[in-house]
């Protein structure tokens, strides 16, 4: 039949889909979420001694049907490989028909980061600037460059387990022209903060209730799985909780699941869709003083939505590697 595949490496990935691409890819994505013409079933997860692999399949009506196989290894570090890895396949919404394959390493770390920075524009109160950074990794660079996309930061406060690590990314955020500096302790960081980012695999709590001034907004994003936390019950009960997906948020949350069980939070706590409060259908914050937290897990739908602007670009431009089927 002459059908041919698209294949796009990571370096053709990158050379395409650019942070503000991204932003606008999910943010089209979301909000389609918030009037339900998406479909997206819980990740299934394959768990071995190293890590995991997960299955992300979605459809966006009349955008993209696609999935994405993602591994999550945290003792890649030590051997100086990412401890993400992803592939995503697209397929021909009409027919069904694959149309290309593409790495998703890539596409993880940018969409993780663009949704922290729409969260972080819906729900950080007017003129936040200082950010405080919890983890040193590829998020905490990701996010950095996110939320310049967004205006959303102009100074950078640092905490990472180890030192080097965290003089590195402040050397990197004021080459970025930020003001940037690295502090001994989570709560010297985010002490003044407007907005912080947690971005480890923590199994443990790393942010407490009283790390976190009244209106505060967080970006939790390292915890993806129910054995992980970064945030202390008593700060999740004292905030207003958005996420990508209540389902997500109740199975997969680590901290919401450890809150409920530690009488912090009801049995159904108030999780508020961070869709709908981009698409007009949900308040975000509702006071100067009120704390916020986006717990965010990753949606495939974010995959699939950066993926078929990937694909776009790349036939547009030439960019990627075409297969015989």
């Amino acid at each position: 039949m002459g059908r041919k595949l698209l294949f796009a490496s990571e370096a053709d990935v990158a050379h395409v889909l650019s942070m503000a691409d991204a932003i606008a890819a999910v943010e089209q994505a979301l909000r389609a979420q918030a009037e339900g013409a998406v479909n997206q079933p819980l990740r299934l997860a394959v768990r071995t001694p190293g890590g995991f692999l997960g299955a992300m399949p979605s459809a966006i009506a009349g955008a993209g049907l696609g999935a994405k196989l993602v591994t999550f290894f945290p003792g890649n570090g030590v051997l100086g490989v990412p401890t993400h890895n992803a592939m995503i396949a697209l397929f021909d919404p009409e027919t069904g028909l694959p149309s290309s394959v593409m790495d998703g390493r890539f596409i993880t770390e940018i969409r993780t980061a663009a949704t922290s920075a729409i969260a972080t524009r819906a729900l950080a109160r007017d003129g936040a600037r200082r950010v405080a950074m919890i983890g040193t990794g590829v998020q905490a660079r990701s996010h950095v460059a996110a939320l310049q996309e967004v205006g959303a930061i102009e100074e950078l406060r640092i905490w990472g387990r180890t030192p080097a690590h965290a003089d590195d990314l402040a050397v990197h955020a004021r080459e970025r022209g930020l003001r940037a500096a690295t502090f001994a302790s989570v709560g010297a960081a985010t002490s003044g903060a407007d907005v912080i980012c947690t971005v480890t695999p923590s199994t443990a709590t790393l942010l407490e209730l009283d790390d976190v001034v009244a209106g505060t907004h967080i970006n939790a994003v390292g915890s993806s799985a129910p054995h992980m936390r970064e945030l202390g019950p008593k700060l999740l009960a004292s905030a207003k909780v958005f996420v990508d997906t209540v389902e997500g948020a109740m199975n997969e949350s680590g901290e919401i699941i450890a809150a409920i069980r530690d009488g912090a939070l009801p049995s159904k706590p108030a999780l508020t869709r961070l869709c709908d409060v981009v698409a007009g259908r949900a308040t975000g914050r509702s006071a100067p003083g009120e704390r916020t937290i986006f717990k965010s897990l990753g949606m495939s739908i974010e995959d699939v939505a950066c993926a078929a602007f990937v694909e776009r670009r790349c036939k547009e431009t030439g960019r990627g590697t075409l297969l015989d089927m």
